[in-house]
């Protein structure tokens, strides 16, 4: 096992033509959401072209991607495989959920956008080592590799000033495009935020899930986003503190637009056979900053208890007391609605316990197991991640003012629970569901949490400079570092991807350099 622990996010933004824009009210006006994630994709592809010594844009390699392939040891066969699993398909885009054919040219006519429609075509490689695509029918920013929880939220809020660029560009094409950074349009869709860690391949699958289940159910409490309207249709009126619990239907499986799993088994490690890419589908995006470190420490603690236990006894953490008794799938509706912390859950050792007590004792078991370990065993600050991770939960428990100001859901609520009870109709006033989708919002200026950020409201991880930065330079410590800086200088790159680069050699050869060590941070020569 490595003492580090490489994460990365990926962000599906929601996304839609400005309302307030001259093409809006055209009445022969269509739209599809591919087909406006198809001009986000073309703007930013446009945008980095001007980065690059050459002015052109880096595409994505192919090679190797395998999206069917899953951790229980099986590979699921493509021709039994959901049309929307089939995302390795560089001619043609996965649908965005089961029965859902794309047509992105026959909806949209900003034909100097829309004339590159395919996936290898709308694919980008980033200078700093991420990705900007078109996934599912939604524009997709990937972050580049890190090593801590505060790069991830570094790079994952940089993806915020790539998308506002997108809108710039588009709309000077003729395209006024808003993106949101969201996780539902609350009339039935939902687009995912994912998170990525790498763990080692010996800690056995079954064990994996079994700690991974109760945790991801009981999440929410430290790192929801806040929604208003219950179930997937928003058919019931109130608040819950998930934008995603009322999507994920299934405890274990492949995919991630249908009956979405509490724990997905997509195996793409994107690195070495020793390494085991786990792909967490059922998060929330977030916009404050202090939520995505929760969501991340908390996580990446959370692993660092189980791989440390495994490794030194081949067995779980002593969490095994807090293992669900109830149906996990069902727990984490209850627990996302669940705003006033009411509900129990029932627990291996006999005890019940709301999320917010469960999240309280397993952080501070975790903090105390992987204190009492050598620090030559620990993976790199996995201590300060379980402190995050208990200041977190503590806030939650003791200073809900405080609380605000890092967990998402918990600012959301206090706000809109006070509107609530001034706008006739309440909870199921349009006004106040418009004003959930504007606080995911990422023209600047216009969300709820801009204002908020302007009054000292949000808690900042990192200064705005480190995160303008980040939308151009990849950080330091991974081969996103390689990858990043060839994109922004080397004249013979032709594409890139996860694990490779692939660059021009002569004139009619193209040489595939690997980049299949995450770990490794040093500069190719040319």
């Amino acid at each position: 096992m490595t003492n580090q622990r490489v994460v990365g996010i990926e962000t599906e933004y929601g996304i839609a033509i400005d309302p307030d824009s001259e093409v809006y009210t055209q009445p022969d006006f269509r739209q599809s959401p591919e087909s406006l994630s198809v001009v986000a994709a073309q703007a930013v592809r446009s945008w980095q072209a001007s980065l690059r010594p050459d002015g052109q844009a880096i595409g994505w390699d192919w090679e190797g991607e395998d999206p069917l392939q899953d951790l229980r040891g099986t590979r699921l066969d493509r021709a039994s495989a959901d049309p929307t699993m089939l995302t390795d398909d560089p001619q043609r885009f996965a649908p965005a959920s089961p029965g859902v054919e794309t047509a992105a040219k026959d909806t949209f006519s900003v034909q100097e956008l829309v004339g590159q429609s395919s996936p290898m075509l709308t694919n980008v490689v980033l200078t700093n080592g991420g990705r900007f695509y078109v996934d599912h029918a939604h524009p997709e920013y990937s972050t580049p590799e890190v090593l801590t929880a505060r790069d991830a939220v570094v790079w994952d809020v940089a993806g915020e000033y790539v998308a506002r660029r997108a809108m710039s560009v588009a709309s000077s094409y003729g395209s006024p495009i808003v993106l949101y950074k969201n996780n539902t349009d609350s009339k039935g869709w939902s687009y995912g935020s994912h998170e990525n860690y790498l763990l080692a391949r010996e800690v056995p699958f079954p064990l994996l899930r079994d700690c991974l289940v109760p945790f991801l159910v009981t999440r929410p409490v430290i790192c929801g986003a806040g929604r208003v309207g219950i179930g997937k249709n928003s058919e019931t009126c109130g608040f819950q503190m998930s934008q995603r619990a009322d999507f994920v239907g299934d405890l274990v499986g492949l995919q991630t637009t249908f009956n979405r799993p509490i724990v997905n088994t997509r195996d793409e490690s994107h690195a070495g056979s020793k390494w085991r890419r786990l792909h967490v589908i059922n998060g929330d995006a977030n916009r404050f900053p202090g939520s995505i470190l929760a969501k991340v420490a908390a996580s990446r603690a959370w692993l660092a208890a189980v791989e440390t236990a495994w490794k030194i006894s081949h067995k779980a953490p002593p969490v095994e007391g807090l293992f669900l008794e109830c149906d996990p799938v069902s727990a984490g509706w209850q627990v996302s609605h669940d705003i006033d912390f009411q509900t129990t859950l029932q627990c291996a050792d006999g005890t019940e316990r709301s999320a917010l007590e469960w999240q309280w004792v397993a952080a501070n078991t975790v903090a105390d197991f992987l204190h009492s370990q050598d620090r030559d065993v620990l993976l790199a600050d996995a201590l300060t991640d379980a402190l995050t991770w208990v200041d977190t939960v503590r806030m939650l428990r003791e200073d809900p003012v405080a609380a605000a100001r890092r967990v998402e859901w918990v600012a959301k609520r206090t706000i809109f629970q006070a509107l609530s009870r001034r706008i006739p109709g309440g909870w199921s006033s349009e006004k106040l569901a418009a004003l959930d989708i504007q606080w995911a919002d990422l023209r600047p200026g216009l969300s709820p949490v801009d204002k908020l950020r302007a009054k000292g409201h949000v808690e900042e991880v990192a200064p705005a400079t480190d995160i303008n930065l980040a939308a151009t330079q990849p950080p330091a410590g991974t081969r996103a570092k390689v990858r990043g800086e060839a994109v922004a200088h080397r004249k013979d790159l032709v594409a890139a991807s996860w694990t490779a680069l692939v660059v021009r050699v002569g004139r009619d050869r193209l040489q595939r350099i690997s980049l299949r060590d995450p770990f490794s941070n040093q500069a190719l020569t040319s």
